[in-house]
C-alpha cells in the first residue's frame, strides 16, 4: 500500500550541487525580468501515494535546466504519465502551473511540491513561478473511430472486458479518462475470493471454523427468501463434511453465496432492505475460480496461501506473486495489446449515443479538448467504477451512514466520480443500491488511503482503540468494523501485531503493499516498540492497559472463544517481539450502488429489460454485493464480470 504520511508536507533536503558564488544572487530576477536562480543542482522530496518521491533539479542562473525523479515507490503504470509528464512540462513551460495528472494526483502533487522546494532552495520566486501560466495547448481535431465492442473504463473490470471481447474476435476500443491505465484495481489490495480446493486444501479446519457450519445447521431457510434452495444444499454439503471426519477447509459455491449473501443484506435508516441478487452472486461465486484459472493462462501467478482479507469472513482469500493490484493490470494491458485493443488515454466519456433504444456509442473528449466520437457495432461497456471519489454524489445518495461528511476521504482513485452511472442513467439504465456505501474501516486517518502499515489476514489482527482497549470482533463485515471504529475517540484506532502477525519485516525492508518499512516508522504511520509497554508509551495509553488487553486476548486465542466480542477464528498469539501499532480510522472504500444488470452483464432499464448494445461490470454496478462487500470479492467481480461483459457485447447482434 501507499505510504500514508500526511499529503503535502515536504521535506527539504539539503543542496547537493555547488553553486556557483560568482553567478547571479539568490531571489534576483534578469534585465527582462525572468525568475534568476543560484546555479546548481537541487535536491528535495515531495510525499507521494507510496512515500517519498525524489525529486533533483538543475538550474542555471536564468531558467530550470532539467528536472529528474530518482527514488520513490509510486506505482508503475499508474505514476509513470506524472513522473515523466511534470518535470517536462514545467522545464519546457518555466512554471509551476501545471496541472496534475488525472489518475495520479499525488504523484504529481509530490513532484511540484519537491520541485518547489529546490526553487525555493535556488533562490527563485516560487509564487512567481506558480502564477506563470504556460503556452496553452492547441486543441485536439476531432476523432472518430468504429468498433466492434467499445470500454469505458480502463480499471481491472474494464481491461477484462476488453480483452474477453477481443479473445471472442471482436475489434475493441478502450477510452480511459486518467492518462495511465488501473483505476481502482491498481491501487487495491489485488486480493481475490475464490473456493479453490486445491489450495484450500492446506489449511486446516479450526474449532471455531467447525461451529460456524454447524450454526448454519440451525439456520431457518425459509429466513433467506430466493436464497433458501441455496441454505439447504449447503446445509447437506455440511452435514456430509462433517460425517467424513476431514480436517481439511471446508468450502464450496454455496457457502461462498452464503456468505455474500449474509454479509450483503443490510437495512438502511429508512428501513429498506437490500440483499444480493440470487443469479449474480451464483454467477460470482461460480466464476471466480474460473477467472482466476484465465488470469493464470494469460501469465499472472497466484501464491498457494489462502488468507482471510479484513472483512471476508472465510479463508478463501488469493493473493498474487505482485504487489497490490499491479499484477491483474499488468497482465491484462499487455494482453490487450498483443490481441490488438487500442487503447485511447485522457479520454474522458461524457455521453452515451442511443439510437431507436439501443446504446450504438459513446461521446468523449480528449485531454486536449478534441472531441472524440467511438461507434460501436456490437455493444458498449460500461467500466468506470464507482463514485466514492465525489464527495457530493455520495451525500446525495447516502442512506446508510448518519452522516456522509464531505470531507471525509476516500481509499479511491481521483477519478472514482460515478461519470458511468450519470451516462448510463440517462440513456434509461435503473439504478439500485444507490443508498449503501462501504466504509473502509483500516485507513490511513488523514489520506484515507489503504496503505501505510502493517498487519496480517485478518484471524491475526486485533484492534485497539486510544485507550488500549479492544472494542469489536476483528473477522466482522467491514460496515460493522467501521461503524464501531466511528464511536472510538476521535475515531481513530490501532491494529496491534507482532513480527510474526506484521510480517516479519527487517530493517529496509518493504510491507506487501511497497511501502518501505522504515519510512512508515519514522513518519509515525506505524509505531514500534520491543515490549507492549512501549507501545502503550508511544501512543499514549494508559499504563498497563495495552499489555492486559493483549495477555486477555491471548488467552482467548487458547480457549478459541472471545465472550467480549464474540471473534472466532484467531491467528497465533502475540508474543514475539517487536510488537508494531498502525494508526487507523475508516474512509470510504465501496460505493455498492450502480447500473442495475442480469448474469449476462447486459444493462437493464426500469422495466428489467435489457437495454440493447449496453453492457456494465464492475463498482459502476449494483445488486452483486447488495449493502455491504465482502473483502475479496470486488477483485473477484471485476474479473467475473468483465469477462462475461466482453464476451456478451462481442456476441451481441
Amino acid at each position: 500500500m501507499k505510504n500514508n504520511a500526511f499529503r503535502g508536507l515536504i521535506v527539504g533536503l539539503a543542496c547537493v550541487g555547488i553553486a556557483a558564488a560568482a553567478l547571479v544572487g539568490c531571489g534576483t530576477t534578469d534585465s527582462a525580468g525572468t525568475a534568476a536562480y543560484t546555479p546548481g543542482t537541487y535536491t528535495a522530496v515531495g510525499q507521494g501515494n507510496f512515500g517519498d518521491v525524489e525529486v533533483s533539479v538543475t538550474f542555471s542562473a536564468t531558467k530550470i535546466v532539467s528536472i529528474t525523479v530518482g527514488e520513490h515507490g509510486e506505482t508503475p503504470g499508474l505514476s509513470d504519465p506524472a513522473l515523466e509528464g511534470i518535470p517536462a512540462a514545467i522545464v519546457k513551460g518555466q512554471t509551476l502551473a501545471v496541472d496534475t495528472v488525472s489518475g495520479a494526483t499525488h504523484s504529481s502533487e509530490a513532484v511540484l511540491s519537491a520541485v518547489a522546494d529546490c526553487v525555493k532552495q535556488a533562490g527563485g520566486d516560487v509564487e512567481a513561478l506558480k502564477a506563470k501560466k504556460g503556452a496553452k495547448a492547441a486543441k485536439g481535431a476531432r476523432i472518430e473511430k468504429s468498433a466492434d465492442v467499445v470500454i469505458v473504463g480502463g480499471g481491472g473490470a474494464g481491461l477484462a472486458a476488453a480483452v474477453s471481447a477481443a479473445q471472442s474476435g471482436a475489434k475493441v476500443v478502450l477510452i480511459e479518462k486518467a492518462a495511465a491505465l488501473g483505476g481502482n484495481t491498481i491501487r487495491s489490495g489485488g486480493v481475490q475470493n475464490a473456493v479453490d480446493p486445491a489450495r484450500q486444501k492446506a489449511v486446516k479446519m479450526t474449532a471455531p471454523l467447525i461451529g460456524d457450519l454447524k450454526s448454519i445447521l440451525d439456520a431457518k431457510e425459509a429466513d433467506f427468501g430466493e436464497f433458501a434452495p441455496v441454505v439447504a444444499t449447503l446445509k447437506g454439503q455440511i452435514r456430509d463434511y462433517l460425517a467424513s471426519g476431514s480436517d481439511v477447509l471446508f468450502d464450496s459455491v454455496e457457502l461462498h453465496m452464503y456468505h455474500s449473501y449474509i454479509g450483503g443484506k443490510r437495512v438502511d435508516l429508512k428501513g429498506q432492505e437490500i440483499h444480493s441478487e440470487l443469479a449474480l452472486v451464483r454467477t460470482l461465486a461460480e466464476g471466480s475460480p474460473k477467472a482466476i484459472e484465465w488470469l493464470e493462462s494469460l501469465g499472472l501467478k497466484f501464491n498457494d496461501g489462502i488468507g482471510t482479507v479484513l472483512g471476508a469472513l472465510w479463508p478463501r482469500t488469493h493473493s498474487n506473486t505482485k504487489p497490490v493490484g499491479t499484477g491483474y493490470v499488468t497482465v491484462l494491458s499487455e494482453t490487450a495489446a498483443k490481441l490488438g485493443v487500442e487503447i485511447m488515454l485522457e479520454t474522458k466519456a461524457e455521453e452515451l449515443l442511443v439510437e431507436k433504444g439501443r446504446v450504438v456509442g459513446v461521446k468523449a473528449t480528449k485531454a486536449d479538448g478534441a472531441p472524440v466520437v467511438l461507434r460501436a457495432s456490437k455493444g458498449v461497456v460500461m467500466a468506470t467504477g464507482g463514485f466514492g471519489a465525489n464527495p457530493e454524489m455520495r451525500a446525495k445518495y447516502n442512506t446508510y451512514w448518519p452522516s456522509m461528511p464531505l470531507s471525509m476521504p476516500t481509499t479511491n482513485t481521483a477519478d472514482a466520480t460515478g461519470d458511468g452511472i450519470v451516462m448510463g442513467e440517462k440513456a434509461g439504465a435503473k439504478l439500485v443500491g444507490m443508498g449503501f456505501i462501504q466504509l473502509m474501516p483500516s485507513s490511513h486517518p488523514v489520506s484515507g488511503a489503504l496503505s501505510g502499515g502493517l498487519w496480517g489476514s485478518a484471524e491475526t489482527q486485533v484492534f485497539v482503540n486510544k485507550q488500549g482497549k479492544r472494542f469489536v470482533n476483528e473477522y466482522a463485515e467491514r460496515d460493522v468494523l467501521a461503524s464501531a471504529a466511528l464511536k472510538q475517540t476521535d475515531g481513530i484506532f490501532y491494529i496491534i501485531c507482532d513480527q510474526d502477525s506484521a510480517g516479519n519485516p527487517q530493517p529496509g525492508s518493504k510491507n506487501g503493499w511497497g511501502d518501505d518499512v522504515d519510512t512508515l516508522i519514522r513518519n509515525h504511520d506505524v509505531y514500534k516498540a520491543d515490549t507492549l509497554a512501549g507501545l502503550e508509551e508511544q501512543l499514549g495509553m494508559p499504563a498497563g492497559s495495552l499489555q492486559a488487553e493483549i495477555a486477555k486476548y491471548n488467552g482467548y486465542i487458547a480457549s478459541g472463544t472471545d465472550p467480549d466480542f464474540g471473534k472466532r477464528n484467531f491467528g497465533a498469539p502475540l508474543v514475539k517481539p517487536p510488537f508494531y501499532a498502525t494508526i487507523r480510522s475508516p474512509s470510504v472504500h465501496h460505493t455498492m450502488g450502480g447500473l442495475a444488470i442480469d448474469a449476462s452483464a447486459r444493462v437493464l432499464d426500469a422495466s428489467g429489460k435489457a437495454i440493447p448494445g449496453f453492457y456494465a461490470a464492475g463498482e459502476v454496478t449494483g445488486g452483486i454485493h447488495a449493502g455491504n462487500r465482502l473483502g475479496g470479492n470486488a477483485i473477484a467481480d471485476i474479473m467475473v464480470f468483465g469477462r462475461i461483459a466482453g464476451a456478451s457485447a462481442a456476441s451481441s447482434k
